[in-house]
């Protein structure tokens, strides 16, 4: 197990490197997370804990965005298998995991979720502290002085990210399960 984790961590550093997929409306799309579902899916929370803080240690020494990017894919990840690990939990049943009405449930909770953390964080700490001026000064320039266009825009980014973070995660673990590749 320690060799997948260790495999999976060299494969979001990876993905970390390569070019990013542009959306239609140019938002940058990578699978740097996927790795982390991954683990998530065949091994468990714990695992994708630990493998989620060599992420961070990791996207902050190379990152393009430094510690604040770093801590915000990380911070954004974390719900995305914490919301179904939690879920499972209260059912004490692990297996459920991969059940289509059990990701009905688990995945727009976690979307949610991972909304609401980004848009605190983004709002409190990371964007002003990247862009190093007031909040309020930033969504008058980039959001023409709106709160909830500065909410829509953060949520639609996160739900287009966790989107790809989770499906394919939760696509790919499920076949490896099926092949029992990593057991």
């Amino acid at each position: 197990m320690l060799v997948a984790l260790a495999a999976l961590l060299a494969l979001s550093v990876v993905f970390e490197l390569l070019p990013k997929v542009r959306a239609p409306w140019g938002m940058s799309i990578d699978f740097v997370a996927v790795p982390i579902l991954i683990a998530f899916f065949v091994f468990g929370f714990k695992e994708a804990l630990a493998l989620s803080a060599g992420l961070w240690v990791l996207l902050c020494i190379m990152g393009f965005g430094s510690f604040i990017g770093g801590t915000m894919k990380v911070m954004a990840t974390l719900p995305m298998f914490a919301i179904p690990a939690i879920l499972a939990h209260l059912m004490k049943r692990r297996e459920v995991i991969f059940s289509l009405w059990f990701t009905a449930i688990a995945f727009p909770l976690a979307l949610l979720v991972r909304c609401a953390v980004t848009v605190v964080l983004n709002y409190y700490w990371a964007i002003p502290l990247f862009f190093g001026e007031p909040i309020e000064v930033l969504i008058e320039k980039f959001f023409f002085g709106s709160i909830w266009g500065f909410i829509w825009f953060v949520s639609a980014m996160n739900i287009t990210q966790g989107v790809v973070d989770y499906l394919i995660g939760l696509a790919v673990s499920s076949r490896i399960v099926k092949l029992k590749i990593l057991e």
